[in-house]
């Protein structure tokens, strides 16, 4: 393991953690902004854990001169999120992503929140970069005054937890490729913890999937967790509607293939295709913005009709993977 320390007489106050893997196009631009802070810099530090980047990565960060870096080649973002954590110095720790930027005032607000209510985890939104693309601004919906749309969860990108009671609870799971933060807050909340989410601790997010196929790509990535537990799965909204989705898709190419009864077949492909507006009217609502043109809704429509096809892949990819893992236990 590699290290490169700052050499202090006493411990911050702060201990930001920020998991990064392949992250050079924006790890630079994440630390400048942290480092920026009108915070006093004695009072916070830095950690980098690099995943096992095959980029310059660890190098830019290393460049900084300010952060503490380490390695961790293997493991989830939960295991390199917790080994940050086991690194760090400070009373409260912070968990941004390394494609994330904070304003020069964050930390000032952070303090404010976490010595008001001591005890208690606290998170924030993502706001959209200056450069959104189309995919970015119809997922990240802003409100009416254009503020990002708070998550119902802590995010990995925006995390604030007493070192102590983030230690309580044991951390992140390290044994999910993603979720890991929805799993940590549940698990807060199961422990009588308290949770707060506002908009003082948004950060504006550079690393969004911009393009259909990125953002196809990362809900499989997001799903492909989900046969790993069924029982837990199974209380999941957006589990149970791609599920529906599937049995749908799947009910039309029968349909198509073996039927003649074309009405059945049309009132099927109408259910399949109004499944994806349940998600958009509940992210409108969710933003409270309700003067989106009708162009603007069609290509919402469309990222959702792409989040379901995103996850089901993921879905068919963990259910593969599950029962191949069954039959090679059988013969061994």
């Amino acid at each position: 393991m590699n290290e490169l320390t700052k050499t202090e007489t006493s411990s911050p106050y702060f201990s930001i953690v920020m998991p990064a893997h392949n992250e050079e196009e924006h790890i630079g631009s994440c630390l400048r902004s942290v480092f920026s802070s009108d915070y006093d810099s004695a009072q916070y530090e830095v950690i980098v854990v690099d995943n096992g980047s095959q980029d310059r990565t660890r190098e830019i960060a290393l460049n900084t001169g300010q952060a503490r870096v380490f390695e961790l080649t293997e493991g989830n973002v939960g295991a390199v999120r917790n080994y940050g954590a086991a690194k760090a110095r400070g009373q409260i720790l912070v968990f941004i992503d390394a494609d994330c930027l904070m304003d020069k005032d964050w930390l000032n607000r952070a303090e404010k929140l976490i010595k008001d209510r001591p005890n208690t985890a606290y998170g924030g939104g993502v706001k959209l970069p200056s450069n959104a693309t189309w995919v970015e601004t119809s997922w990240l919906l802003e409100d009416s005054e254009g503020q990002p749309t708070l998550p119902k969860h802590l995010i990995g990108a925006s995390t604030m937890l007493p070192r102590k009671l983030f230690f309580q609870i044991d951390g992140f799971n390290e044994l999910v490729s993603s979720g890991e933060d929805t799993d940590l807050h549940n698990r807060l909340l199961s422990e009588n913890s308290a949770v707060f989410i506002c908009h003082s601790l948004d950060v504006t997010h550079l690393g969004n999937a911009k393009t259909p196929m990125q953002f196809i790509n990362r809900q499989i990535w997001h799903s492909e967790n989900y046969t790993d537990n069924l029982k837990k799965s199974f209380k999941d909204p957006i589990f149970l509607i791609t599920l529906l989705f599937i049995f749908l898709l799947l009910s039309l190419i029968i349909q198509i293939m073996v039927s003649k009864n074309t009405f059945l077949i049309a009132i099927t492909l109408a259910a399949l295709l109004t499944t994806p507006s349940l998600l958009s009217l509940k992210r409108l609502i969710r933003s409270g913005n309700f003067t989106k043109t009708p162009s603007e809704i069609l290509k919402i429509y469309c990222l959702d009709l792409m989040y379901l096809v995103g996850r089901s892949l993921g879905t068919l990819k963990s259910l593969i993977r599950s029962t191949t893992n069954l039959t090679k236990n059988k013969r061994d």
